[in-house]
């Protein structure tokens, strides 16, 4: 079995320095100093220059932000169930900790396909599951109901009769 994974290094030695002979290697000296490249002998078909009017040159770039992101991480655990861990990788981002009554609390963010930061903070205790976000949605305010005028009618009616009643119940003497 040596043998065997001797000699298949052997071959891929030897067939991969085959593939660019006049590449002397990582550590060789650059190939503009050997003899056949200084002789004129084209090992490569070299492309031809055409001449061309001046001009403005463009580039066709799309531009991009040079921040390079933070890498970090941490994590800690004891023996009472506490917990911290967190990681940081630019715009993605998390911490959560747990107290040892079992209290979780985090947050994360990311970068989102418009491109902004969406952050997220969760808190998960005895009174439940509770999040709040940049990028949640936000209830509409509830509308003022408007009464058909059946509804209307009846309500009318509903508070005549209870007008009446209270009138009359402040006209009877109480009796013990």
């Amino acid at each position: 079995m040596n043998a065997l994974t001797v000699v298949s290094l052997a071959v891929v030695a030897v067939c991969s320095g085959a593939q660019l002979p006049w590449y002397p290697g990582l550590y060789g000296a650059h190939p503009g100093l050997h003899s056949w490249y200084r002789s004129g002998l084209p090992l490569m078909p070299q492309p031809t220059m055409k001449a061309m009017a001046p001009g403005p040159m463009a580039y066709n770039m799309a531009p991009f932000a040079s921040m390079a992101p933070i890498y970090s991480q941490y994590g800690a655990q004891n023996e009472f169930g506490q917990y911290a861990f967190g990681y940081n990788a630019g715009f993605n981002a998390r911490a959560e900790t747990r107290d040892a009554f079992g209290n979780v609390r985090g947050s994360y963010n990311y970068l989102d396909a418009d491109g902004k930061v969406q952050t997220q903070h969760y808190v998960a205790d005895a009174l439940g599951f509770r999040v709040s976000g940049t990028n949640l949605p936000e209830a509409p305010a509830p509308a003022v109901p408007e009464y058909t005028p059946e509804v209307a009618a009846a309500r009318a009616a509903h508070q005549a009769a209870h007008s009446e009643a209270s009138a009359a119940a402040a006209a009877t003497p109480a009796t013990q």
